[in-house]
């Protein structure tokens, strides 16, 4: 029908659009996250980061889509005219469910397996080229606690001549002791961070022992969490199988509530999209962007939920499954309340 073929195309452009806008925010956010590790080469990187994150963007995208198509709709009297010739609610519908479920079904996909290899991809290529960049970890001038157990004082980095200048470090725990050189470089050495130090001193004190030698050469190693450093969680990188085999192993409830975040944070599309149909379709004197504040309340009061139940779980006060499906239920039965009263007043009207 032509009609649902123009508000296909209206949805799909209004969508487009959305879609380009929040990309462009999170990208700016996932290069503040990482940018000590990317320089301007690694763009190729930020695009491949921007497909875990249309897990979040997709469904945003379509409630402000479906929303803000639905009321222009609406305020032009369009919707009018098109029941007055004689098109049925469902047709005008069937566009924006249609939308939802294709999202839906790109959401599964990108949550269950293109998002998990993108970041599995950017950490590698990351871990990878990390002995040339890990001196981004290390800021001058600053009394850095960083690394577990460790307090590091450096004077300058030069990560092009690959060389730190007048070091100081402090450990804590049983055996209490401290560095001091004049010079160093940093490289990389399996999961940790080797520090190959020069012309310094060291004191140990490791009762009922004091120790004071100098060295002209010693290496230093630090624990390191890369993975961590670049803000890439271990889920990230895990797909849907590995993160089942996971849970054979070892059923912690996180990784049991994000198994199923992944099937049940795509159902949200179809959510959102009723929320748009219930929401979007106003009389043509409603007050203008009700849509979109309807929008951003949606989308808060969904975070929301998702917070408390994650929390819930963690404090193991309610089952991780149930935690994953909570604000789902919530908006599901939100919406059936929202039906139902508007069948009673139509009824009684």
């Amino acid at each position: 029908m032509l009609i649902q073929r123009y508000i296909s195309a209206s949805i799909a452009k209004a969508f487009l659009a959305a879609l380009a806008v929040l990309s462009c925010v999170m990208i700016i956010a996932e290069w503040v996250q990482m940018g000590k590790f990317l320089t301007i080469r690694d763009s190729d990187l930020l695009l491949l980061a921007a497909v875990p994150m249309g897990r979040y963007v997709i469904p945003m995208a379509l409630l402000f889509g479906v929303l803000l198509v639905l009321e222009r709709l609406s305020s032009d009297s369009e919707i009018i005219a098109m029941k007055a010739c004689g098109i049925k609610k469902n047709a005008l519908y069937r566009p924006v469910i249609e939308f939802s479920v294709l999202c839906m079904l790109i959401n599964l996909a990108i949550s269950t397996y293109l998002g998990p290899l993108s970041m599995e991809r950017i950490q590698s290529r990351l871990i990878a080229e990390a002995p040339a960049r890990i001196y981004s970890l290390i800021k001058e001038r600053d009394f850095m606690e960083t690394f577990k157990g460790v307090t590091i004082y450096v004077e300058s980095v030069n990560p092009a001549k690959r060389r730190i200048q007048r070091i100081f470090i402090e450990t804590q725990g049983k055996n209490h002791y401290i560095v001091t050189a004049e010079r160093g470089s940093l490289d990389l050495k399996e999961s940790k961070i080797l520090m190959k130090l020069k012309n310094g001193s060291l004191f140990m004190e490791s009762d009922p022992l004091i120790r004071y030698i100098t060295f002209e050469e010693y290496d230093f190693l630090l624990d390191v969490n890369l993975g961590k450093e670049l803000g890439i969680k271990t889920w990230e990188t895990t797909t849907q199988p590995q993160l089942k085999e996971i849970i054979t192993k070892d059923p912690d409830p996180k990784w049991v509530k994000e198994y199923h975040n992944r099937y049940s944070f795509p159902i949200l599309n179809i959510i959102l999209g009723l929320v748009g149909i219930a929401f979007g379709i106003q009389k043509p004197r409603s007050p203008r962007y009700t849509g979109f504040i309807t929008g951003i309340g949606t989308i808060f009061g969904y975070y929301l939920l998702f917070l408390l139940a994650d929390r819930l779980v963690k404090a193991k006060e309610l089952s991780p499954v149930l935690g994953a499906w909570l604000p789902n239920i919530f908006f599901c039965l939100m919406l059936l309340g929202l039906w139902v009263w508007r069948r009673l007043r139509f009824a009684e009207a």
